[in-house]
């Protein structure tokens, strides 16, 4: 799916699709999140957004890692390199962080970095964030 042979478009700044946690006792996502973020030249930050929650965020944030790797246990403490509170009832809709994201590979970058949905203190969805 390279080289523009892929049927998806490119839509520029980053993707995590985020698949439902196999923790136990944490609730279940009934789909998979995907979480984009881009750059916001108009006020120099970066935006985010949720697609796919389909009810209210409530007590939900998004931890991005200082790692990518999956097989580890969820522990929320570990390695945090970033993390920002979703808003209640976004819908979808796009939204500011208080921090701009370096959406770029290595050093504080975001690239190839693990990120959990979290939700009233339990992990319920991770992914790795790519390039969109």
């Amino acid at each position: 799916m390279c080289n523009g042979e892929g049927v998806r478009q490119s839509h520029g700044g980053a993707i995590a699709v985020l698949k439902p946690s196999t923790v136990a006792g944490a609730p279940d996502l009934a789909h998979e999140l995907r979480l984009r973020l881009a750059e916001d030249d108009s006020n120099k930050g970066t935006t985010a957004s949720l697609e796919g929650l389909k009810l209210d965020a409530g007590t939900a944030h998004i931890v991005i890692h200082g790692h990518g790797d999956l097989r580890s246990v969820h522990d929320l403490g570990e390695a945090v390199l970033h993390q920002f509170k979703i808003p209640d009832s976004m819908a979808g809709a796009s939204f500011p962080l208080a921090n701009r994201l370096s959406l770029s590979v290595g050093g504080d970058g975001v690239i190839g970095r693990r990120a959990s949905f979290v939700q009233d203190g339990l992990v319920v969805g991770v992914g790795i964030i790519g390039w969109n």
